[in-house]
């Protein structure tokens, strides 16, 4: 067998392999053997079928499938061997094959990666340094003392209520399910109402839009609404824990923070750690959007066509290739970027990396529901649980790997830092996210 690659040109090269006969015809031989030894055919007995009958109903096909395994290997081994950078997989060019001949050709149309510098020292971008006001602030030790504090039951609703109902959309079991007052568009119909009390009503009336509603009932809801029947069961009321050291405890662990000034200060330093990330999302994204303005190379386009065809069942014409071809345009083209990002600055994820990202997933995970003391041991064993999940483990490997990606971008692009208040962070990221959506 023999590989040799013939460049057509800087985006483009063929393949061809050459394969001999004594490169298959051993496997064939043992392959018709075993159908020898198995065949079930009328008129023979169970492993006294003819060879040449055996040959004549197999041998073609077996050599088929046997070229086709070695075609892979070597075609992937040759690849790998000479470093090639390629886009998408190899193209098999259709031709005749005389499966009798002693040596069988075939070509693969290659797209090649294109060669591009990335200057990171020329991309300017800026960074928001979110600050948190003392209303915000108070606004998350209020949530603190109502997720800490306590229900109180109530004989009939009122406005900061939660209930308990059964929720039955017409033609469908009800479902139980549980309601916020304070948080429907419109909670007058269930204002007074007892435990047993029914309330009729359209779904529209309650909920901002159709996909809320939905979301809460569990079903398909359209535009017009649906008329939902909520039949009471329970009738609470959250009271709020005092801001006082057992709520410390339990908001942080027990002696992590000891006077509400401490409290404070802690929430105003892990809101703006929060805040700052979803920045550090923003300066990638900033980086990202300036790389495709500047950075400019061309593509196989005619390969990637021909790609696309071959290996998308759902594309079948050219046209439908080249509007798909179009729609990848941007996220081919910073994989590319990205790549050889990485590949200059040597960034590498290994297992240890992705292992500690879950753990610290897992640990942040919990102490949002207020579990602050899980013993690390059992974290380990909950984190190498999720890393089971190959998507999750998947997951977790690229945002490792995006974390380096940042450290990078923000150790060589020039960043302007602005300070801004989170509504002001909040305006500025739909604008971008507006002119990213009508690019």
């Amino acid at each position: 067998m023999n590989i040799t690659k013939n460049t057509t040109d800087k985006l483009n090269a063929v393949l061809t392999v050459t394969v001999d006969k004594a490169d298959y015809q051993e496997k064939v031989v043992d392959v018709l053997n075993q159908y020898r030894k198995t065949a079930n055919i009328k008129g023979f007995r169970k492993g006294q079928v003819p060879m040449s009958f055996v040959k004549k109903q197999y041998e073609q096909a077996v050599i088929f499938d046997t070229v086709n395994e070695i075609l892979q290997k070597s075609v992937s081994d040759y690849i790998n061997t000479e470093k090639l950078s390629i886009l998408g997989n190899p193209v098999p060019v259709i031709k005749d094959v005389d499966w009798d001949a002693d040596q069988l050709s075939f070509d693969f149309e290659l797209g090649l990666a294109p060669e591009f510098d990335v200057d990171l020292s020329k991309v300017e971008v800026e960074s928001y340094k979110v600050k948190v006001a003392d209303d915000e602030i108070q606004k998350y030790v209020d949530n603190f003392a109502s997720r800490f504090g306590s229900l109180k039951s109530l004989t009939e609703a009122e406005a900061e209520a939660v209930l308990k109902v059964e929720a039955a959309v017409e033609g469908q079991e009800a479902k139980p399910t549980f309601i916020r007052l304070e948080e429907l568009k419109d909670a007058s119909a269930f204002i007074g109402k007892k435990v047993g009390d029914v309330v009729e009503v359209n779904s529209n009336d309650i909920f901002d839009t159709a996909e809320e509603a939905a979301q809460q009932l569990n079903t398909e809801v359209s535009e017009e609404g649906t008329k939902v029947a909520y039949t009471i069961k329970e009738i609470n009321k959250a009271e709020k824990a005092e801001v006082n050291q057992e709520l410390f405890d339990k908001v942080y662990g027990e002696g992590a923070v000891d006077t509400e000034e401490a409290f404070r200060n802690k929430i105003k330093e892990e809101s703006e750690n929060m805040y700052n990330k979803e920045s550090d999302k923003q300066i990638i994204n900033d980086v990202v959007a300036k790389l495709l303005d500047t950075v400019k190379f061309d593509l196989p386009t005619e390969f990637l066509t021909k790609w696309l065809i071959t290996s998308n069942e759902n594309v079948t014409s050219e046209e439908q290739a080249k509007e798909e071809l179009t729609k990848m345009d941007k996220g081919l083209r910073y994989q590319l970027i990205e790549a050889k990002i990485a590949e200059v600055n040597n960034v590498e994820v290994n297992a240890e990396e992705v292992k500690e990202a879950a753990f610290a997933a897992i640990k942040d995970q919990l102490k949002m529901y207020g579990q602050t003391s899980i013993p690390e041991e059992t974290l380990q064993q909950i984190a190498m649980s999720a890393l089971q999940n190959q998507e999750e483990y998947n997951r977790l490997s690229y945002q490792v790997f995006t974390d380096k990606m940042l450290d990078i971008f923000k150790n060589n692009v020039k960043l302007n830092e602005k300070e801004v208040t989170f509504d002001e962070f909040v305006d500025i990221i739909t604008e971008k996210n507006k002119e990213l959506a009508e690019a």
